[in-house]
C-alpha cells in the first residue's frame, strides 16, 4: 500500500530551498512570505463520524440498502476520503 505524501513538509522544505537562493542574490520575495504564512495556519480538521455519516446519507440516499447500518457508511465514507483525499 502506498502511502500519501507529507505535501505541507514537501513544500517547507522546497520554500526552504527557494529561500536560500533568493537571499544569495539578495531577492525578497513577497511569495514566500505568503507561502510561509500558509504553511504556518494549521491544516483543517478532517471531518468528524456524524458528518461524514450524514453526508453519505445524504449523496446515496436512494442507492443504501435499508440493511446497511452506520458501520458500513463510515466505511464507505472513510474509503472514499483515503482514496482521494481529504
Amino acid at each position: 500500500m502506498t502511502t500519501t505524501p507529507d505535501f505541507r513538509s514537501l513544500c517547507a522544505e522546497l520554500l526552504a530551498a527557494f529561500e536560500i537562493q533568493l537571499e544569495e542574490m539578495s531577492i525578497d520575495n513577497r511569495l514566500c512570505k505568503r507561502a510561509r504564512a500558509a504553511l504556518a495556519t494549521p491544516p483543517p480538521e478532517p471531518p468528524t463520524d456524524d458528518e461524514l455519516l450524514k453526508a453519505v446519507r445524504h449523496l446515496y440516499k436512494d442507492q443504501i440498502s435499508a440493511n446497511m447500518g452506520a458501520d458500513d457508511d463510515l466505511l464507505t465514507a472513510r474509503t472514499v476520503l483515503d482514496r482521494w483525499g481529504k
